[in-house]
């Protein structure tokens, strides 16, 4: 944990800018779970209802079967209008964490750099050049990769997986429930894996 807290330290100022970018992330995660519902209308009401099942509808399902072909386009547009929205959303939340993760990372080795050069030239004689170079140039890497390839990552990953089970759950549960069945597998698959993975690993 202390090394979290001291990463922590370097992403502090952007505090702003990331509330922002999850906030915009936030949005695109609820355009991508709307994308299938014009389709789903389609399907399900705009189609039997073009076949002749509209003199009994009410309600909206009437106004679709009254203009099949109004629909149809609007609908049609809806899913365009969707997908261009959710890549302007998705675009625009790289572009700032990627930022706020190239910042942290110039500020990180701004310091590395800065403490090299106040060390004794007893110390760089001692130490190779290459090694502290590769380090700070390299390895400091990580703190970027921790920001944009962890926390992120998680983030989405993780509000898409509730948003997407909210959504199925409302739609049809024994359904949900049915398609949980297969988590117990994937996850002992994963962990057995992962385990030969890291001892083999150790073993180079």
């Amino acid at each position: 944990m202390p090394i979290y807290r001291r990463v922590l330290r370097y992403y502090r100022p952007f505090v702003p800018q990331t509330l922002a970018g999850l906030l915009l992330t936030l949005c695109a995660i609820g355009l991508n779970l709307l994308k299938p519902w014009p389709l789903k209308i389609i399907v399900d009401d705009l189609i039997p209802l073009a076949k002749g099942g509209g003199a009994h509808a009410d309600g909206w399902r009437a106004l679709i079967s009254a203009n099949p072909t109004r629909a149809l386009l609007v609908l049609c547009a809806t899913l365009v209008l969707i997908q261009l929205l959710w890549g302007l959303l998705n675009r625009t939340t790289n572009f700032l964490f990627v930022r706020v993760g190239l910042q942290a990372l110039l500020k990180l080795r701004t310091e590395l750099y800065a403490y090299l050069q106040s060390l004794s030239l007893k110390y760089h004689d001692a130490q190779r050049s290459s090694d502290s170079s590769f380090r700070v140039a390299y390895d400091s890497q990580a703190i970027q990769a921790m920001y944009n390839q962890g926390f992120t990552n998680i983030f989405t990953s993780s509000v898409t997986l509730i948003g997407t089970f909210i959504v199925m759950v409302r739609i049809d549960w024994q359904l949900t429930l049915l398609s949980l069945g297969v988590v117990p597998l994937i996850v002992g698959a994963i962990y057995y894996f992962a385990q030969r993975i890291r001892k083999q690993s150790t073993l180079i």
